[in-house]
């Protein structure tokens, strides 16, 4: 059996569950500290840092400020930007031009994340599922 590399947290948006999101980010650190840990977020960085993100229950702008700073520790990378259909790209793990790839520790470069790749299931019944980032335009 393979060993789990890491945890990705997507949306909705992860960032809307904030404390939830720490305690969990701890959690998992506490049980597996060589997992590495990743998160998708519509907000943009300087939107994190200045506290302009919505998140329940209810904080003040410094709360979700220090709340940013403590979540980003734990983070190895996010991907950060609301998606943008209308500019697609290619980039590894980003689906508009807008969105960054941020790295806060040392562990992953930005090269070490692959092409986009599409997985497209078809059960007998005809139920499909999509897998993947699908880039506009571009034929799975």
């Amino acid at each position: 059996m393979e060993s789990l590399e890491g945890v990705t947290f997507s949306g909705g948006e992860p960032m809307q569950q904030a404390e939830a999101l720490l305690e969990v980010m701890r959690e998992i650190r506490r049980v597996a500290p060589a997992v590495s840990l990743g998160m998708f977020t519509g907000y943009t960085e300087s939107e994190l840092a200045a506290g302009r993100y919505v998140t329940r229950p209810r904080a003040t702008a410094e709360q979700k400020r220090e709340l940013w700073r403590t979540i980003q520790r734990f983070l190895d990378f996010a991907v950060m930007g609301r998606y943008e259909e209308t500019l697609p790209v290619k980039e590894p793990l980003r689906t508009s031009r807008n969105q960054r790839l941020v790295l806060f520790t040392n562990r992953y470069q930005d090269g070490d994340f692959g092409p986009q790749l599409l997985e497209i299931s078809i059960a007998e019944s005809g139920k499909s599922v999509l897998t993947g980032f699908p880039v506009l335009g571009v034929p799975a």
